[in-house]
Protein backbone atom coordinates (compact mmCIF):
# COMPACT_ATOMS: atom_id res chain seq x y z
CA UNK A 1 0.00 0.00 0.00
CA UNK A 2 1.28 3.46 -0.58
CA UNK A 3 0.15 6.78 0.73
CA UNK A 4 1.30 10.34 0.14
CA UNK A 5 1.55 12.52 3.26
CA UNK A 6 2.40 16.57 2.96
CA UNK A 7 3.84 18.35 5.67
CA UNK A 8 5.14 21.69 6.54
CA UNK A 9 9.24 22.55 5.76
CA UNK A 10 10.27 22.24 9.18
CA UNK A 11 8.76 18.89 10.45
CA UNK A 12 10.40 16.28 12.22
CA UNK A 13 10.93 12.86 12.07
CA UNK A 14 8.14 12.84 15.07
CA UNK A 15 5.49 14.83 12.65
CA UNK A 16 6.64 12.70 10.04
CA UNK A 17 5.35 9.45 11.83
CA UNK A 18 2.13 11.01 13.52
CA UNK A 19 1.07 11.64 9.93
CA UNK A 20 1.72 8.12 9.24
CA UNK A 21 -0.25 7.20 12.11
CA UNK A 22 -3.16 8.98 11.53
CA UNK A 23 -3.64 7.70 7.97
CA UNK A 24 -2.43 3.77 8.69
CA UNK A 25 -2.78 3.17 12.50
CA UNK A 26 -0.35 2.85 15.09
CA UNK A 27 2.40 1.19 14.86
CA UNK A 28 2.43 0.47 11.26
CA UNK A 29 5.79 -0.02 9.51
CA UNK A 30 6.82 2.28 6.09
CA UNK A 31 9.37 2.83 3.57
CA UNK A 32 10.23 6.45 1.89
CA UNK A 33 9.95 5.88 -1.72
CA UNK A 34 10.22 9.65 -2.41
CA UNK A 35 10.87 12.79 -0.69
CA UNK A 36 10.41 16.20 -2.36
CA UNK A 37 10.30 19.96 -1.69
CA UNK A 38 7.10 21.57 -3.50
CA UNK A 39 7.88 25.59 -3.16
CA UNK A 40 5.52 26.53 -5.56
CA UNK A 41 4.01 28.59 -2.77
CA UNK A 42 6.72 30.87 -1.28
CA UNK A 43 4.82 31.95 1.86
CA UNK A 44 4.18 27.74 2.66
CA UNK A 45 6.70 25.85 1.74
CA UNK A 46 5.76 21.92 1.81
CA UNK A 47 7.44 18.26 1.71
CA UNK A 48 6.20 15.73 0.08
CA UNK A 49 6.34 11.93 0.56
CA UNK A 50 5.40 9.41 -0.98
CA UNK A 51 5.48 6.00 1.52
CA UNK A 52 4.79 2.48 0.81
CA UNK A 53 3.97 -0.50 3.69
CA UNK A 54 5.65 -2.77 1.37
CA UNK A 55 9.07 -2.83 3.36
CA UNK A 56 10.54 -5.35 0.65
CA UNK A 57 13.53 -3.67 -0.69
CA UNK A 58 13.34 -3.85 -4.93
CA UNK A 59 17.72 -4.15 -4.81
CA UNK A 60 17.59 -7.49 -2.68
CA UNK A 61 15.09 -8.56 -5.17
CA UNK A 62 17.84 -7.74 -7.86
CA UNK A 63 20.58 -9.37 -5.58
CA UNK A 64 18.89 -12.29 -5.36
CA UNK A 65 18.04 -12.79 -9.30
CA UNK A 66 22.08 -12.40 -9.93
CA UNK A 67 22.71 -14.75 -7.43
CA UNK A 68 20.30 -17.29 -9.03
CA UNK A 69 22.03 -16.39 -12.48
CA UNK A 70 25.61 -16.81 -10.82
CA UNK A 71 24.48 -20.29 -9.40
CA UNK A 72 23.73 -21.35 -12.92
CA UNK A 73 26.89 -20.18 -14.86
CA UNK A 74 28.63 -22.03 -11.91
CA UNK A 75 26.72 -25.15 -13.32
CA UNK A 76 27.78 -24.03 -16.81
CA UNK A 77 31.20 -23.93 -16.50
CA UNK A 78 32.18 -26.34 -13.13
CA UNK A 79 35.69 -26.00 -12.07
CA UNK A 80 36.78 -24.62 -15.50
CA UNK A 81 38.48 -21.03 -15.60
CA UNK A 82 35.39 -18.72 -16.78
CA UNK A 83 36.23 -16.19 -20.01
CA UNK A 84 38.16 -13.00 -19.00
CA UNK A 85 36.30 -9.77 -20.08
CA UNK A 86 37.91 -6.33 -20.17
CA UNK A 87 35.99 -3.35 -19.67
CA UNK A 88 37.34 -0.13 -20.65
CA UNK A 89 36.92 2.79 -18.20
CA UNK A 90 36.05 3.30 -15.09
CA UNK A 91 33.22 6.22 -15.35
CA UNK A 92 30.01 5.02 -14.02
CA UNK A 93 29.15 2.82 -17.19
CA UNK A 94 32.54 1.17 -16.66
CA UNK A 95 32.34 0.16 -12.61
CA UNK A 96 28.75 -0.75 -12.49
CA UNK A 97 29.78 -2.97 -16.10
CA UNK A 98 32.41 -4.62 -13.83
CA UNK A 99 30.46 -4.95 -10.45
CA UNK A 100 27.93 -6.90 -11.97
CA UNK A 101 30.38 -8.86 -13.93
CA UNK A 102 32.26 -9.70 -10.08
CA UNK A 103 28.60 -10.38 -8.74
CA UNK A 104 28.43 -13.43 -11.40
CA UNK A 105 31.71 -14.80 -10.49
CA UNK A 106 33.41 -13.34 -13.56
CA UNK A 107 37.38 -11.43 -12.75
CA UNK A 108 37.36 -8.82 -15.11
CA UNK A 109 40.29 -6.75 -16.50
CA UNK A 110 39.77 -3.00 -15.89
CA UNK A 111 41.49 -0.69 -17.94
CA UNK A 112 41.75 3.31 -16.90
CA UNK A 113 44.05 5.77 -19.63
CA UNK A 114 44.15 7.80 -15.82
CA UNK A 115 45.60 7.07 -12.72
CA UNK A 116 43.90 6.29 -9.32
CA UNK A 117 41.86 8.61 -7.24
CA UNK A 118 44.69 10.22 -5.00
CA UNK A 119 46.83 11.02 -7.64
CA UNK A 120 44.13 12.36 -9.99
CA UNK A 121 43.03 14.83 -7.08
CA UNK A 122 46.60 15.85 -6.87
CA UNK A 123 46.83 16.79 -10.76
CA UNK A 124 43.83 18.73 -10.66
CA UNK A 125 44.65 20.42 -8.04
CA UNK A 126 48.44 21.33 -9.59
CA UNK A 127 46.36 21.97 -12.81
CA UNK A 128 43.72 24.75 -11.06
CA UNK A 129 46.66 26.61 -9.32
CA UNK A 130 49.17 26.59 -12.04
CA UNK A 131 47.76 25.67 -15.43
CA UNK A 132 49.79 22.43 -15.81
CA UNK A 133 47.42 20.23 -17.46
CA UNK A 134 47.74 16.15 -17.54
CA UNK A 135 46.08 15.13 -20.79
CA UNK A 136 45.08 11.90 -19.34
CA UNK A 137 44.71 13.02 -15.72
CA UNK A 138 42.04 16.24 -15.60
CA UNK A 139 38.08 16.43 -15.09
CA UNK A 140 36.95 14.39 -17.42
CA UNK A 141 39.79 11.42 -17.38
CA UNK A 142 40.82 9.07 -14.34
CA UNK A 143 39.42 6.84 -11.96
CA UNK A 144 35.90 7.69 -11.46
CA UNK A 145 35.68 9.56 -15.17
CA UNK A 146 33.78 12.85 -15.56
CA UNK A 147 31.06 12.05 -12.62
CA UNK A 148 33.94 12.40 -9.92
CA UNK A 149 33.95 15.93 -10.89
CA UNK A 150 30.23 16.57 -11.50
CA UNK A 151 29.13 16.53 -7.75
CA UNK A 152 27.41 13.01 -7.88
CA UNK A 153 24.36 14.28 -9.45
CA UNK A 154 22.39 10.94 -9.51
CA UNK A 155 18.86 12.46 -10.79
CA UNK A 156 17.69 10.71 -13.87
CA UNK A 157 14.31 10.52 -15.99
CA UNK A 158 15.05 6.82 -16.95
CA UNK A 159 12.87 3.86 -15.67
CA UNK A 160 14.61 0.31 -14.68
CA UNK A 161 15.01 -1.95 -11.90
CA UNK A 162 18.62 -1.42 -11.88
CA UNK A 163 18.40 2.08 -10.28
CA UNK A 164 17.36 0.12 -6.91
CA UNK A 165 20.79 -1.91 -7.27
CA UNK A 166 22.87 1.53 -8.10
CA UNK A 167 21.59 3.50 -5.32
CA UNK A 168 21.87 0.57 -2.82
CA UNK A 169 25.52 0.13 -4.28
CA UNK A 170 26.52 3.92 -3.62
CA UNK A 171 25.11 3.76 0.08
CA UNK A 172 27.03 0.57 0.56
CA UNK A 173 29.98 2.60 -0.45
CA UNK A 174 29.51 5.44 2.00
CA UNK A 175 26.26 7.90 0.08
CA UNK A 176 23.92 8.93 2.76
CA UNK A 177 20.64 6.48 2.33
CA UNK A 178 18.64 9.24 1.58
CA UNK A 179 19.69 9.21 -1.99
CA UNK A 180 17.31 6.60 -2.29
CA UNK A 181 14.30 8.63 -2.00
CA UNK A 182 15.32 12.03 -2.92
CA UNK A 183 13.52 13.51 -5.78
CA UNK A 184 17.07 15.19 -6.46
CA UNK A 185 19.95 12.76 -5.13
CA UNK A 186 23.39 14.22 -5.02
CA UNK A 187 26.35 12.93 -3.22
CA UNK A 188 28.55 15.63 -4.37
CA UNK A 189 32.03 15.65 -5.58
CA UNK A 190 33.75 15.32 -2.34
CA UNK A 191 31.87 12.45 -0.81
CA UNK A 192 31.32 10.56 -4.83
CA UNK A 193 35.44 10.16 -4.67
CA UNK A 194 35.15 8.24 -1.70
CA UNK A 195 32.54 5.92 -2.76
CA UNK A 196 34.02 5.63 -6.56
CA UNK A 197 37.52 4.56 -4.64
CA UNK A 198 35.58 1.70 -2.58
CA UNK A 199 34.28 0.22 -5.64
CA UNK A 200 37.27 0.45 -7.51
CA UNK A 201 38.98 -1.30 -4.64
CA UNK A 202 36.08 -4.03 -4.16
CA UNK A 203 36.55 -4.48 -8.65
CA UNK A 204 40.27 -4.67 -8.27
CA UNK A 205 40.32 -7.96 -5.80
CA UNK A 206 38.93 -11.73 -6.37
CA UNK A 207 41.22 -12.02 -9.05
CA UNK A 208 39.80 -9.39 -11.02
CA UNK A 209 42.47 -6.47 -11.48
CA UNK A 210 41.85 -2.44 -12.34
CA UNK A 211 44.99 -1.32 -14.25
CA UNK A 212 45.66 2.49 -14.06
CA UNK A 213 47.95 4.21 -16.96
CA UNK A 214 47.10 1.93 -19.25
CA UNK A 215 45.33 3.83 -22.70
CA UNK A 216 43.65 1.47 -25.04
CA UNK A 217 45.64 2.49 -28.23
CA UNK A 218 44.07 -0.17 -30.56
CA UNK A 219 43.11 -4.19 -31.67
CA UNK A 220 43.32 -6.56 -33.81
CA UNK A 221 40.00 -8.54 -35.25
CA UNK A 222 39.15 -11.79 -36.51
CA UNK A 223 37.96 -12.49 -39.99
CA UNK A 224 34.68 -12.36 -38.73
CA UNK A 225 35.25 -8.61 -37.11
CA UNK A 226 35.56 -10.45 -33.53
CA UNK A 227 38.18 -9.13 -31.59
CA UNK A 228 41.03 -10.99 -31.23
CA UNK A 229 43.22 -8.89 -28.75
CA UNK A 230 43.47 -5.66 -27.38
CA UNK A 231 46.59 -3.27 -27.55
CA UNK A 232 47.48 -0.98 -25.11
CA UNK A 233 49.94 1.33 -23.72
CA UNK A 234 50.54 -1.56 -21.17
CA UNK A 235 51.06 -4.80 -22.88
CA UNK A 236 48.78 -6.66 -25.74
CA UNK A 237 45.61 -8.67 -24.05
CA UNK A 238 45.22 -11.62 -25.98
CA UNK A 239 41.18 -13.07 -27.06
CA UNK A 240 39.57 -11.13 -24.65
CA UNK A 241 36.04 -12.59 -24.15
CA UNK A 242 34.25 -9.57 -24.37
CA UNK A 243 35.47 -5.65 -24.63
CA UNK A 244 33.01 -3.20 -22.95
CA UNK A 245 34.08 -0.12 -24.12
CA UNK A 246 32.61 2.24 -21.37
CA UNK A 247 35.53 5.41 -22.51
CA UNK A 248 33.48 8.89 -21.26
CA UNK A 249 32.15 11.17 -23.88
CA UNK A 250 35.44 12.88 -24.38
CA UNK A 251 38.08 9.98 -25.53
CA UNK A 252 38.21 11.25 -28.89
CA UNK A 253 42.12 9.34 -29.67
CA UNK A 254 40.00 6.16 -28.80
CA UNK A 255 37.08 7.56 -31.16
CA UNK A 256 39.57 8.03 -34.11
CA UNK A 257 40.82 4.70 -33.29
CA UNK A 258 37.39 2.66 -33.51
CA UNK A 259 36.74 4.83 -36.81
CA UNK A 260 39.60 3.21 -38.18
CA UNK A 261 38.87 -0.21 -37.29
CA UNK A 262 35.88 -0.07 -38.73
CA UNK A 263 33.82 0.06 -36.23
CA UNK A 264 29.80 1.03 -37.13
CA UNK A 265 29.76 4.99 -35.82
CA UNK A 266 27.29 7.93 -36.27
CA UNK A 267 27.59 11.20 -35.57
CA UNK A 268 24.76 12.34 -32.97
CA UNK A 269 23.01 15.15 -32.35
CA UNK A 270 24.04 17.52 -29.32
CA UNK A 271 23.85 20.65 -26.95
CA UNK A 272 26.65 23.92 -27.04
CA UNK A 273 26.22 26.65 -24.89
CA UNK A 274 27.56 28.41 -21.71
CA UNK A 275 27.81 27.91 -17.96
CA UNK A 276 25.77 30.72 -16.03
CA UNK A 277 26.56 31.36 -12.08
CA UNK A 278 24.22 33.61 -10.18
CA UNK A 279 24.86 34.33 -6.09
CA UNK A 280 23.08 31.07 -4.52
CA UNK A 281 20.92 33.23 -2.20
CA UNK A 282 19.74 34.73 -5.44
CA UNK A 283 18.33 31.48 -7.05
CA UNK A 284 17.24 30.20 -3.07
CA UNK A 285 15.17 33.58 -3.08
CA UNK A 286 13.73 33.16 -6.66
CA UNK A 287 12.84 29.35 -6.01
CA UNK A 288 11.65 30.13 -2.53
CA UNK A 289 11.22 33.57 -1.88
CA UNK A 290 12.84 36.73 -0.76
CA UNK A 291 14.57 35.91 2.64
CA UNK A 292 14.32 32.46 1.69
CA UNK A 293 17.27 31.26 4.30
CA UNK A 294 16.21 34.01 6.83
CA UNK A 295 12.42 32.53 6.91
CA UNK A 296 13.53 29.05 6.56
CA UNK A 297 16.88 28.53 8.41
CA UNK A 298 18.58 25.14 7.35
CA UNK A 299 16.46 24.96 3.89
CA UNK A 300 18.72 23.13 1.53
CA UNK A 301 20.53 25.27 -1.45
CA UNK A 302 17.79 25.85 -4.12
CA UNK A 303 18.31 23.77 -7.49
CA UNK A 304 16.18 24.59 -11.02
CA UNK A 305 15.68 22.63 -14.45
CA UNK A 306 14.65 25.23 -17.10
CA UNK A 307 13.59 24.74 -20.70
CA UNK A 308 12.13 26.38 -23.73
CA UNK A 309 11.07 24.79 -27.17
CA UNK A 310 10.60 26.74 -30.41
CA UNK A 311 8.89 23.67 -31.95
CA UNK A 312 8.19 25.67 -35.68
CA UNK A 313 12.48 26.45 -35.55
CA UNK A 314 13.37 22.76 -33.98
CA UNK A 315 14.98 24.79 -31.37
CA UNK A 316 15.58 24.17 -27.63
CA UNK A 317 17.52 25.94 -25.04
CA UNK A 318 17.64 24.19 -21.63
CA UNK A 319 19.57 23.82 -18.35
CA UNK A 320 22.31 21.10 -17.78
CA UNK A 321 24.05 19.89 -14.94
CA UNK A 322 22.54 22.25 -12.11
CA UNK A 323 25.13 22.84 -9.50
CA UNK A 324 23.66 24.71 -6.62
CA UNK A 325 26.41 25.94 -3.85
CA UNK A 326 28.93 25.00 -6.45
CA UNK A 327 31.82 25.94 -8.39
CA UNK A 328 32.41 26.49 -12.07
CA UNK A 329 35.65 24.43 -13.37
CA UNK A 330 37.77 24.25 -16.02
CA UNK A 331 37.22 20.97 -17.66
CA UNK A 332 39.63 20.88 -20.66
CA UNK A 333 41.11 17.92 -21.51
CA UNK A 334 43.98 19.21 -24.25
CA UNK A 335 45.74 22.25 -23.98
CA UNK A 336 44.39 23.77 -27.53
CA UNK A 337 40.82 24.36 -26.17
CA UNK A 338 39.15 25.49 -22.73
CA UNK A 339 35.79 23.41 -21.87
CA UNK A 340 33.87 23.90 -18.75
CA UNK A 341 32.18 22.13 -16.53
CA UNK A 342 30.28 22.68 -12.73
CA UNK A 343 30.45 21.14 -9.53
CA UNK A 344 29.66 20.90 -6.02
CA UNK A 345 30.41 19.24 -2.62
CA UNK A 346 27.89 17.15 -0.73
CA UNK A 347 26.82 20.22 1.71
CA UNK A 348 25.85 22.46 -1.47
CA UNK A 349 27.44 24.90 0.43
CA UNK A 350 29.57 27.34 -2.23
CA UNK A 351 28.66 30.80 -1.90
CA UNK A 352 27.75 30.26 -5.58
CA UNK A 353 25.48 28.29 -7.80
CA UNK A 354 25.75 27.21 -11.44
CA UNK A 355 24.41 25.54 -14.17
CA UNK A 356 25.37 24.21 -18.03
CA UNK A 357 22.17 26.64 -20.11
CA UNK A 358 22.75 24.99 -23.91
CA UNK A 359 21.46 24.76 -27.55
CA UNK A 360 21.02 22.19 -29.53
CA UNK A 361 22.49 21.69 -32.73
CA UNK A 362 20.85 19.48 -35.57
CA UNK A 363 23.01 18.43 -38.43
CA UNK A 364 21.46 21.14 -40.47
CA UNK A 365 22.78 23.28 -38.08
CA UNK A 366 26.68 21.88 -38.85
CA UNK A 367 26.05 21.46 -42.32
CA UNK A 368 25.14 24.79 -42.62
CA UNK A 369 28.75 26.00 -41.04
CA UNK A 370 30.59 23.21 -43.16
CA UNK A 371 30.72 20.39 -40.95
CA UNK A 372 29.52 16.94 -42.52
CA UNK A 373 30.00 12.88 -41.93
CA UNK A 374 30.28 10.88 -39.15
CA UNK A 375 33.18 13.73 -37.56
CA UNK A 376 30.64 16.76 -37.46
CA UNK A 377 29.66 16.83 -34.17
CA UNK A 378 33.22 16.37 -33.03
CA UNK A 379 35.08 19.16 -35.47
CA UNK A 380 32.06 21.28 -34.29
CA UNK A 381 33.07 21.23 -30.80
CA UNK A 382 36.92 21.33 -31.34
CA UNK A 383 36.58 24.46 -33.30
CA UNK A 384 34.30 26.11 -30.58
CA UNK A 385 37.09 24.96 -27.95
CA UNK A 386 39.84 26.57 -29.98
CA UNK A 387 38.23 30.07 -30.33
CA UNK A 388 37.39 29.97 -26.56
CA UNK A 389 41.48 29.08 -25.66
CA UNK A 390 42.41 31.83 -28.15
CA UNK A 391 40.17 34.86 -26.59
CA UNK A 392 42.19 34.34 -23.11
CA UNK A 393 45.20 33.11 -24.64
CA UNK A 394 47.93 32.81 -21.93
CA UNK A 395 51.37 31.04 -22.86
CA UNK A 396 52.68 28.39 -20.80
CA UNK A 397 48.75 28.22 -18.91
CA UNK A 398 45.40 26.72 -20.08
CA UNK A 399 43.46 26.85 -17.03
CA UNK A 400 41.96 30.37 -17.42
CA UNK A 401 38.10 30.25 -18.20
CA UNK A 402 36.78 32.86 -20.51
CA UNK A 403 33.96 34.78 -18.56
CA UNK A 404 31.54 37.62 -19.10
CA UNK A 405 28.50 39.16 -17.44
CA UNK A 406 25.40 38.12 -18.35
CA UNK A 407 24.08 41.42 -18.95
CA UNK A 408 26.49 42.43 -21.61
CA UNK A 409 25.99 38.46 -22.92
CA UNK A 410 22.10 39.39 -23.75
CA UNK A 411 23.68 43.11 -25.01
CA UNK A 412 26.09 42.20 -26.84
CA UNK A 413 29.33 44.20 -25.47
CA UNK A 414 32.31 42.88 -23.80
CA UNK A 415 32.23 43.34 -20.14
CA UNK A 416 34.61 45.97 -18.49
CA UNK A 417 35.18 43.19 -16.03
CA UNK A 418 34.09 40.50 -13.98
CA UNK A 419 32.96 40.00 -10.74
CA UNK A 420 34.64 37.97 -8.19
CA UNK A 421 33.10 34.02 -9.29
CA UNK A 422 33.43 30.91 -7.94
CA UNK A 423 35.56 29.47 -10.61
CA UNK A 424 38.13 27.70 -8.83
CA UNK A 425 40.76 28.51 -11.64
CA UNK A 426 41.44 31.87 -13.16
CA UNK A 427 38.84 34.15 -14.96
CA UNK A 428 39.34 36.10 -18.05
CA UNK A 429 36.62 38.39 -20.14
CA UNK A 430 35.61 37.68 -23.04
CA UNK A 431 33.31 38.27 -25.58
CA UNK A 432 30.94 35.10 -25.44
CA UNK A 433 28.16 36.39 -27.46
CA UNK A 434 30.83 36.91 -30.26
CA UNK A 435 33.27 33.55 -29.67
CA UNK A 436 29.77 31.22 -29.97
CA UNK A 437 27.82 31.06 -33.60
CA UNK A 438 25.10 33.29 -34.02
CA UNK A 439 21.99 30.63 -33.54
CA UNK A 440 23.60 29.04 -30.28
CA UNK A 441 23.99 33.24 -29.50
CA UNK A 442 20.49 34.18 -30.51
CA UNK A 443 19.33 30.70 -28.96
CA UNK A 444 20.98 31.82 -25.41
CA UNK A 445 19.38 34.76 -25.38
CA UNK A 446 16.02 33.94 -26.06
CA UNK A 447 16.42 31.18 -23.47
CA UNK A 448 17.65 33.51 -21.34
CA UNK A 449 14.48 35.63 -21.72
CA UNK A 450 11.89 33.30 -21.51
CA UNK A 451 13.19 31.53 -18.33
CA UNK A 452 13.33 34.73 -16.85
CA UNK A 453 9.37 34.43 -17.12
CA UNK A 454 9.87 31.23 -14.84
CA UNK A 455 11.90 32.62 -12.50
CA UNK A 456 12.03 36.35 -12.03
CA UNK A 457 15.66 38.08 -12.22
CA UNK A 458 17.37 34.62 -13.25
CA UNK A 459 18.45 37.18 -16.50
CA UNK A 460 18.74 39.98 -15.18
CA UNK A 461 20.46 39.90 -11.66
CA UNK A 462 23.48 41.93 -11.58
CA UNK A 463 25.66 39.14 -10.02
CA UNK A 464 24.91 36.82 -12.73
CA UNK A 465 27.84 36.05 -15.51
CA UNK A 466 28.55 33.12 -18.11
CA UNK A 467 31.49 31.23 -18.67
CA UNK A 468 32.48 29.00 -21.55
CA UNK A 469 32.74 27.26 -23.61
CA UNK A 470 29.85 24.47 -22.57
CA UNK A 471 30.46 21.91 -25.24
CA UNK A 472 30.66 18.52 -23.62
CA UNK A 473 27.24 18.01 -22.50
CA UNK A 474 27.06 14.61 -24.15
CA UNK A 475 29.32 12.80 -26.79
CA UNK A 476 29.24 13.70 -30.30
CA UNK A 477 29.10 10.28 -31.76
CA UNK A 478 26.53 7.23 -31.14
CA UNK A 479 28.82 3.76 -31.42
CA UNK A 480 25.83 1.47 -32.81
CA UNK A 481 24.90 -1.34 -31.09
CA UNK A 482 22.18 -4.66 -31.29
CA UNK A 483 19.23 -3.70 -29.58
CA UNK A 484 19.00 -6.95 -28.30
CA UNK A 485 22.38 -8.34 -28.07
CA UNK A 486 24.27 -5.08 -27.27
CA UNK A 487 27.20 -5.49 -29.32
CA UNK A 488 28.44 -3.89 -32.51
CA UNK A 489 27.00 -5.02 -35.56
CA UNK A 490 31.04 -4.89 -36.75
CA UNK A 491 32.48 -6.39 -33.90
CA UNK A 492 30.19 -9.35 -32.04
CA UNK A 493 32.03 -9.50 -28.95
CA UNK A 494 32.24 -5.35 -28.42
CA UNK A 495 29.57 -3.71 -26.07
CA UNK A 496 29.69 -0.10 -26.87
CA UNK A 497 28.89 1.11 -22.69
CA UNK A 498 27.35 4.20 -21.75
CA UNK A 499 27.65 7.99 -22.01
CA UNK A 500 30.44 7.86 -24.42
CA UNK A 501 28.63 5.23 -26.82
CA UNK A 502 25.71 7.49 -26.99
CA UNK A 503 23.19 5.86 -24.49
CA UNK A 504 23.43 7.34 -21.75
CA UNK A 505 23.31 10.97 -20.31
CA UNK A 506 24.73 10.96 -16.66
CA UNK A 507 25.98 9.06 -13.91
CA UNK A 508 22.63 6.86 -13.10
CA UNK A 509 21.75 6.21 -16.70
CA UNK A 510 25.28 5.54 -17.57
CA UNK A 511 26.03 2.69 -14.31
CA UNK A 512 22.02 1.34 -15.31
CA UNK A 513 23.52 0.57 -18.89
CA UNK A 514 26.89 -1.12 -17.95
CA UNK A 515 24.65 -3.01 -15.72
CA UNK A 516 22.20 -3.93 -19.31
CA UNK A 517 25.45 -4.54 -21.25
CA UNK A 518 26.92 -7.16 -18.62
CA UNK A 519 23.81 -8.54 -18.35
CA UNK A 520 23.77 -9.14 -22.32
CA UNK A 521 27.06 -10.82 -22.02
CA UNK A 522 26.12 -12.91 -19.37
CA UNK A 523 22.81 -14.27 -21.56
CA UNK A 524 25.54 -15.58 -23.90
CA UNK A 525 26.33 -18.84 -21.60
CA UNK A 526 23.18 -18.59 -19.47
CA UNK A 527 19.40 -18.24 -19.97
CA UNK A 528 19.53 -15.12 -18.34
CA UNK A 529 16.29 -12.85 -16.20
CA UNK A 530 15.14 -10.72 -18.19
CA UNK A 531 14.90 -7.34 -15.99
CA UNK A 532 14.11 -4.91 -18.23
CA UNK A 533 12.44 -4.52 -22.32
CA UNK A 534 15.53 -3.66 -24.32
CA UNK A 535 15.75 0.36 -25.63
CA UNK A 536 17.87 2.62 -27.60
CA UNK A 537 19.24 5.81 -27.63
CA UNK A 538 20.49 8.51 -24.91
CA UNK A 539 18.90 8.78 -21.74
CA UNK A 540 19.46 12.38 -20.40
CA UNK A 541 19.41 13.24 -16.63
Amino acid sequence: MSIRIVLPLNHTDADLERAVEQQLGEGCAFRILKRSIDARQHWKIKVEYSLSTDLSDPADAIRAAAARQRDALDAVFGTSPRPVPVVVGTGPGGIFCALWLRLHGFAPVVLEQGPPMRERVRDMARFMKRGDLDPYSNICFGAGGAGTYSDGKLITRIRSPFISFVMATFVEAGGPGEIRYLYNPHLGSNRIRQCITRLLDEIGSEGAEVRYRTRLTGFTANDDGTIAALETTGERIDAPAGVFLATGHSSRETYAMLRGRGVLMDMKDFAVGVRVEHPAGAINDMQYGEKATERYPGIETAQYRLAKTWKEEQRAVYSFCMCPGGYVLNASTDANGVVTNGMSNALKSGRFSNAAVVVNVSRADLERRGFTGVDAALQFQSELEAAFRASVNTPGMCNVVPGQRLGDFLQGRKSASLLPGSCANPMAGAPLHALLPSFVTEGLRRGFTAFDGKMKGFSTHPGAQVFGAETRTSSPYRILRDAATFVSPTHPNLYPVGEGAGFAGGITSAAVDGIRCAQAFIGRFIEAEVFEKPRGGEEEE
